[in-house]
């Protein structure tokens, strides 16, 4: 019983996960000046203006990070489960706001940039060079929320990253990015 329960909450999961993908943006979507969030819980303005961005590394599993000031790394995959391939790093004060890194194939990698692309009108590929790395994925925004999914190789694995309420190539992206190292072979 403890094994199905296990099963079926991962599979809730899993569609929970697809479903907030998918809804990231739809291709019937309304301007996304015309269809701004009014709950109190937009993202907020995390690039300063010519400021360095503030924070300090972390690690989780094969992984050190810079974690910038007003966000927190959870120890933890999108299941809840501490996996040390997985985490999240999230603004303390928007919902909205968040970066996902997962470790996966390459296949697995590009296949998830394309499926995001087909479901996101208006998302553009892009690259991001950052201290001897190259990010490449899709960029768009999903009501008026600029959204992100990129990955880069280390060491023969690929970590691709999830990201809502920053652009793509603004400073604290530059950051969090530039400061990763994986240790994929532990």
């Amino acid at each position: 019983m403890k094994n199905t329960l296990k099963v079926l909450a991962a599979i809730l999961a899993l569609v929970l996960a697809i479903c907030v993908f998918a809804s990231c943006g739809k291709k019937n979507e309304t301007p996304a000046s015309e269809n701004v969030p009014a709950s109190g819980n937009e993202p907020e303005q995390t690039e300063p203006a010519n400021e360095e961005v503030k924070g300090a590394m972390d690690e989780h599993g094969v992984y050190k990070v810079f974690v910038p000031e007003g966000y927190t790394l959870k120890h933890e995959d999108v299941f809840g489960d501490n996996n040390p391939k997985s985490f999240n790093i999230n603004s303390d004060s928007s919902s909205l706001t968040y970066f996902m890194f997962n470790m996966y194939s390459e296949d697995n990698a590009k296949s998830g940039v394309a499926t995001t692309k087909e479901l996101n009108d208006g998302a553009s590929d892009v690259t991001l060079d950052v201290d001897g790395k190259t990010w490449t994925g899709v960029a768009y925004d999903s009501v008026g929320i600029p959204c992100f999914q990129l990955y880069a190789e280390f060491d023969g694995e690929f970590v691709m990253v999830n990201s809502a309420g920053n652009a793509y190539d603004s400073e604290i992206v530059k950051t969090v990015l530039g400061s990763l190292e994986v240790n994929a072979a532990d």
